[in-house]
């Protein structure tokens, strides 16, 4: 009864583990995109019209320091960098709240702000594939993508609900900081690598391996990786334009002409919402393969998904006009694929658990959010040169031909994940072997 007590209580505390790994994600979202409603009131209250330079600082001191967080991560103790993270970004946040009438308040508060929070990332990355078992990995993925997508809005949205006193919005998302910092006291972070098939069964655990500064060039070595980082940049250039121009596309005379932003806002999030339900399909999708074919199965759906995107998002554009019925068909074939693109997502995270070793887990997250990054850049850049000369439609049509190149490259990366993914279960297999040879570990199987 005792031991049962034990195991429930344990259960429960893992998952509260998990839903705090979520809410940092959560907050990073919000605290990237809080200002971007309020930009033009900004630059109008500091009397300053440069003020999407401070943002775009923002973005420069983020990428800057994901590699240093992300090796970090690697390095140490994540519980205790969770710490530390959370300190740096929660203070400048409520400095912009108490003071907002200084521009260079609002200058320090966001570029301490974009230090702490860029550590979120590549501890979400080292830290989920110690939640699930192998066969699992796909389904928790998704739910980091769901937090991921909607934590973006919900930053836009929160912002947007205090215009008018736009520094109670970093006041609001200070008093989450804190919060989340109570909570810490109450999470278990697990074991690094401890749910890797070869280490279940030891009963007295301790994984000793971190990285060192000389691995780093050798992580991008591995092909599987490679084509996940290069595919990524381009998936993320299509889909940065339709989250940047869909809203004002819906409000344009080339669609139904919405007068009202708020319900042309409503329509875009009811017909991206494929995203939402495919993230744990397909997630779970990939598992069941896995375990049958492999982890080259996961490569081989989200290959097949990213060009079908591809295909169901040209015939909504070719449907789009102003009748009603066309609409529809536009609103089906967008949210058909914007659900089966969702495959991607789940399956890239849980390839690179797959393919790498729990102390390298941190870094290569790091890398795939700069490369992401890259391509929200070259999609925001490129989609705002394009409309000059051409109508939405036409930007988005063109846009699509990035998903192709991105199926491209999930396809070169399948030839490789089944080999790259036994040269790290190798790996493992001679460290769990010397666990036991030098520790005398006890364990009860080991094959």
């Amino acid at each position: 009864m005792k031991r049962r007590k034990a195991m429930k209580f344990f259960h429960q505390n893992s998952i509260l583990s998990l839903f705090f790994l979520f809410s940092l994600i959560l907050v990073n979202g919000i605290g990237a995109t809080l200002p971007i409603p309020n930009l033009t009131h900004l630059a109008d209250y500091y009397n300053f019209q440069l003020i999407g330079l401070i943002e775009a600082m923002f973005v420069i001191i983020s990428t800057i320091f994901l590699f240093v967080w992300g090796f970090y991560v690697d390095k140490l103790e994540r519980k205790q960098l969770l710490w530390i993270a959370n300190f740096i970004w929660v203070f400048p946040a409520l400095l912009i709240f108490v003071f907002p009438e200084f521009l260079f308040i609002y200058f320090l508060g966001r570029m301490g702000m974009a230090i702490g929070l860029s550590a979120f990332s590549p501890i979400a990355y080292s830290i989920l594939a110690d939640f699930a078992k192998y066969e699992d990995r796909g389904l928790i993925s998704a739910g980091l993508n769901i937090v991921w997508v909607g934590s973006s809005a919900a930053g836009i949205l929160l912002g947007g609900l205090f215009y008018f006193q736009w520094n109670l919005s970093f006041g609001f998302l200070s008093l989450l900081g804190f919060l989340i910092l109570g909570w810490q006291f109450f999470i278990q972070i697990p074991k690094r690598g401890k749910q890797e098939p070869v280490f279940l069964l030891i009963t007295e655990y301790n994984y000793p391996w971190r990285i060192q500064l000389k691995q780093l060039p050798e992580l991008l070595r591995s092909k599987t990786i490679f084509w996940l980082l290069v595919q990524g940049f381009f998936a993320l250039i299509p889909g940065t334009i339709f989250t940047l121009w869909l809203v004002a596309f819906l409000s344009s005379s080339e669609s139904l002409n919405i007068a009202s932003i708020g319900i042309a806002s409503v329509i875009a999030v009811v017909i991206a919402s494929g995203r939402a339900v495919g993230y744990p399909f397909f997630g779970r999708l990939g598992d069941y393969f896995a375990k049958k074919h492999g982890s080259k199965a996961r490569g081989v759906i989200a290959s097949i998904c990213m060009a079908g995107q591809a295909i169901f998002f040209f015939f909504a554009f070719m449907a789009v006009d102003s009748s009603l019925l066309n609409f529809v068909l536009f609103s089906l074939f967008f949210w058909l694929g914007s659900f089966i693109g969702a495959a991607s997502g789940p399956n890239r995270t849980s390839l690179l658990f797959d393919v790498s070793l729990p102390e390298h887990r941190g870094s290569l997250g790091a890398f795939f959010s700069i490369t992401d990054q890259f391509g929200q850049v070259i999609g925001i850049v490129l989609s705002t040169v394009l409309l000059l000369s051409y109508g939405f439609s036409d930007v988005f049509i063109l846009s699509l031909v990035f998903y192709l190149f991105a199926s491209i490259c999930w396809t070169m990366s399948i030839p490789h994940i089944n080999d790259d993914n036994l040269k790290i279960q190798g790996t493992l297999r001679r460290r769990a072997k010397t666990m036991i040879n030098k520790n005398g570990v006890i364990i009860n199987e080991f094959k």
